[in-house]
């Protein structure tokens, strides 16, 4: 790419033998003046070179983000995929249309990750925070796009300083830290104290471990990489659910025998829910929220299978590639959850063990494997069984000549940091007289 060696890791076993194996050479990130130095002035996590820094920042954000910790957090998710649901319920029943349903995954994620840093939630989209974090997000995910760093590619243009770009940089510096900087503020202002992961980091900077600046970014870390993923996520299994009522109808009947009409699923039911878990797993596999995964990097020559792999290479996990060969996967064009039925370990688990039982490469690999999967599985849990349970996702696409809704087409992607399907739309049937009841009225 110009005259920045990037290395394309496009198999299964490639990917375990580089970036697990041998972590310890591949898991630091490319070096970016205007972003690392500039934008985050070195403090940020997800982008932080696998120095001393992060290995002394991983634990903190691993423990924030710990299985266990999700289990303690688990009450406070619950209710907002409760939540949820009633908001789609309540729309749906009260417009009796269609919808695109992004706006409402989007809220969800994002009430999720300002209950845990803030232990407060939003409660619509004209929530003045939402409506500021929308914009910064919208703002900040234009300025990181590839093409903002083209003097990596190409170093001659380093001789011509970009002013706007370095402007905007630090525009977008001060954009989250006074979006982030007003969360810790509030938290510092709360008389009641209340837990949540704000507070969990500023006792790391008593202690000396940690500074404010600090804060800020893992904070904004957790906001970026919490929110659009896993909504994008949900929204691209509803799509593929909409073009294959059978998938549904299996669902519903899997949810009807273990759960019955009676309550909500809840994440102590995962288990016994093989079909549910097995939609969700195909939908990371399917069209998952990225396409290629955060560039890692190697400072030193390396060689695999006679390959020569210099000192200073951008390596990329090309999950995408990964996921639609047909070495790995039969048919992969094809949204088929029994590829996946009756495998009980969670992503978490599969990540870290033989690449011939891994489920999907939607979290990453190896060392810098996506801190946040705990919470994003039961996310993706509470999220497909609930909507199911619920409702009966129609496709509300205009009809063909003879009279059937034009399927929602999956190729055609809006690309970017996160992967969104083209606009589509759906309609959410109730399906049994006990949904309003449960939504409604518990």
């Amino acid at each position: 790419m110009g005259q920045q060696c990037w290395i394309i890791l496009t198999g299964d076993k490639v990917v375990s033998d580089l970036l697990q194996k041998r972590g310890g050479k591949y898991s630091s990130r490319p070096p970016n003046y205007y972003f690392f130095q500039i934008l985050t002035r070195g403090k940020g996590f997800v982008n932080c070179p696998y120095n001393g820094r992060y290995k002394m920042l991983a634990p903190i954000i691993l423990e924030i983000l710990s299985q266990r910790a999700v289990k303690e957090h688990s009450n406070l998710i619950d209710s907002q995929y409760r939540i949820l649901m009633q908001n789609i319920y309540r729309t749906s029943t009260n417009t009796n249309d269609s919808m695109y349903p992004k706006c409402h995954f989007q809220l969800t994620s994002l009430n999720i990750i300002t209950t845990l840093c803030l232990a407060r939630s939003i409660k619509d989209t004209e929530d003045p925070f939402y409506k500021e974090f929308e914009a910064f997000m919208k703002f900040h995910l234009n300025l990181i796009q590839v093409t903002n760093r083209l003097s990596d590619f190409f170093p001659i243009l380093r001789w011509f300083p970009n002013n706007k770009l370095y402007h905007d940089v630090i525009k977008d510096r001060r954009m989250i830290e006074t979006l982030y900087g007003k969360l810790i503020e509030e938290v510092k202002n709360d008389n009641e104290k209340k837990p949540c992961f704000i507070r969990s980091l500023l006792c790391k900077v008593d202690e000396g471990i940690l500074d404010e600046l600090d804060v800020v970014y893992i904070i904004n870390n957790i906001f970026s990489a919490g929110t659009d993923t896993v909504s994008s996520s949900l929204t691209w299994i509803t799509a593929a659910l909409a073009n294959n009522s059978h998938i549904q109808d299996k669902a519903h009947q899997e949810l009807d025998q273990v759960i019955g009409h009676s309550r909500l699923p809840n994440a102590s039911d995962e288990p016994n829910l093989p079909y549910i878990r097995a939609i969700i797993k195909e939908g990371q596999r399917y069209c998952g929220p990225v396409y290629l995964g955060v560039s890692h990097y190697t400072e030193e020559d390396d060689e695999y299978n006679g390959y020569h792999i210099p000192a200073n290479s951008v390596v990329i996990l090309n999950q995408y590639g990964i996921h639609m060969s047909e070495k790995i996967y039969e048919n992969p064009k094809e949204f088929k959850p029994e590829r996946f039925f009756g495998i009980k370990e969670s992503s978490a688990t599969l990540a870290k063990g033989k690449f011939e039982d891994r489920d999907h490469y939607g979290f990453g690999a190896g060392r810098r494997l996506c801190a946040g999967i705990h919470m994003a599985e039961l996310e993706l849990f509470l999220g497909v069984s609930r909507l199911l349970w619920c409702f009966k996702i129609e496709n509300a696409s205009p009809l063909d000549k003879i009279g059937k809704p034009i399927l929602i087409n999956l190729e055609k992607a809006h690309l970017g940091a996160t992967v969104w399907p083209e606009k589509y739309h759906v309609k959410f049937i109730k399906r049994h007289d006990n949904v309003e009841k449960v939504l409604l009225n518990e």
